[in-house]
Parts: C-alpha cells; structure tokens; sequence
C-alpha cells in the first residue's frame, strides 16, 4: 500500500526539537513507516527554501512554496516577497504555489492584507500556470469569491472544512479537496458530508503534521505516518477497502501536482 501525504510541515520546530536525526533523518524515519511520498508546504519565504532544499535531497519529498496568511506580517511590501516567491517557483520539485488563503480565527490579524496577499498570489499563479493549496480557516465565503474570480486556476483546498455544497462548487471547477485528521473526529460532520459527495478521483489525503492529529493521536503531535487513519475514514465513508483509497489518492496526488514517475 502507497500512502502520499499530499500536506506536511516536516521542518516545523517542534519535529526537529522532538526527533533526534533531525528534519531528514525525520523525513526518512515517516518514510520507512508505510509512507510513500510527502509534500513539504511552505508558509513563508524562509521554510519554502527550506522545503526545496529538503526535496532536492530526497527522492521521495516535493515542495511547495508560499506566503501563509499567518505568515504575512513577515513582509510589508507584496511585490518585494512575490519576486522572490516567483523565482522559488521555478526551482526543481516545486510542485504548487502554496499555501496561501484566508483566515479569520483571530480577531487581531490584519483581514485586508492578508486579502492583498491572497489576490497577488492567486494571479502569480494564474502567470505562472501552476498549481496552488489553499488554506480556508472561518474564512470560506470571502475565500470562494476570490476562487471565483481566478477560474483559470486550480489545485487543492487542504484539510478541507467547508460544506457539501462548497465542495461539490468547487470540484465543478476542477479543484482537489483534501482531508486530514479532523475527519476521523465524532463530530465532523462537514468533512465526513463533503466526503461522502467528493467523487474518489478528487479526493486526496494529507496529515498537515505535526498539527491536526487524527483519532486516537489528539492532543498529541502528528507525523506523516498515521496519514493511513485518514484513508480509513474515507474507506468507510464510500465503502471501499483502505488499499483502494490509497491506490487512487496516490494517483489523484500525482496528476494535482503534475509529478511523473
């Protein structure tokens, strides 16, 4: 069985304060442990080089590369960061511009830049004809609008929360929805909905470690490597075997993120 971990932070402090070999002996460890590939996402300018780096070096990791609307008051001018963040994007195994998005969870956070920032990388995007992973968080009505008016651009809303509805929009428009963890929770109704009219071709799995820990690891850190609970979940949600979700989620994997073998 094949398991692609289509979303993870590999490089987070937190796995490389915790694990003695370090980011790649980490990596390698996930990958002797029934994981077959993994996409590195970047936030930031700093971990998106770090990403490209980590995929340079290992065969079976890719990356992305993005501004994260976390990671926005790192930068005070956007065209200075998407210069850099373009150049990036051209480099070897980088897969998807991202992630990128909106999120409203904290009152505090700067609502319009992060906007700007979104809007900016969405047409990058659309120049550059490439892939991008977005990030909704108590954000999916102002996220859809910015969806609709970039129809030329496509790829994976990660971790997917939204509605039924949301899903079924957006996999008209030829975009991948993604679960992790949170849809092996009792009470994720959403998620286990949205699965449940997601056609299996555009379905992906993903950990988002070290965040978002599925059933029976919350509260716990994440790793890569129990991205087999998603696939379970989804196995019982359409009724089909474990080994079925993750033969055509590796393959839904490779062709979002345009990889040959």
């Amino acid at each position: 069985m094949k398991l692609f971990d289509t979303h993870a932070h590999c490089d987070d402090l937190r796995i490389q304060n915790e694990f003695e070999g370090g980011t790649e002996g980490y990596i390698l460890y996930q990958l002797d442990n029934g994981v077959a590939n993994i996409v590195n996402i970047g936030t930031n300018l700093d971990n998106s080089r770090v990403s490209i780096d980590l995929a340079k070096r290992i065969t079976q990791v890719y990356a992305t590369c993005g501004i994260h609307p976390y990671d926005i008051r790192f930068y005070n001018d956007v065209d200075t960061a998407l210069a850099s963040l373009k150049a990036m994007l051209a480099e070897e195994k980088v897969v998807a511009l991202g992630e990128i998005g909106l999120d409203y969870h904290y009152e505090d956070s700067d609502f319009q830049k992060q906007m700007v920032f979104f809007v900016k990388q969405m047409e990058l995007a659309g120049e550059l004809n490439i892939p991008v992973v977005i990030h909704d968080r108590d954000a999916h009505g102002d996220t859809m609008d910015v969806i609709r008016r970039f129809p030329e651009v496509t790829g994976i809303f990660h971790s997917f929360s939204g509605s039924a509805e949301m899903a079924n929009e957006l996999i008209e428009r030829g975009w991948y929805i993604s679960f992790s963890g949170p849809i092996t929770y009792k009470n994720a109704k959403k998620p286990k909905e949205a699965c449940k009219i997601c056609p299996l071709d555009r379905i992906l799995i993903e950990t988002d470690a070290p965040y978002l820990p599925p059933t029976p690891y919350r509260g716990q850190m994440n790793h890569p490597h129990y991205v087999v609970r998603t696939a379970e979940e989804i196995a019982g949600i359409h009724g089909i075997s474990v080994d079925e979700v993750a033969e055509i989620t590796y393959e839904n994997a490779k062709k979002v993120y345009r990889i040959r073998d």
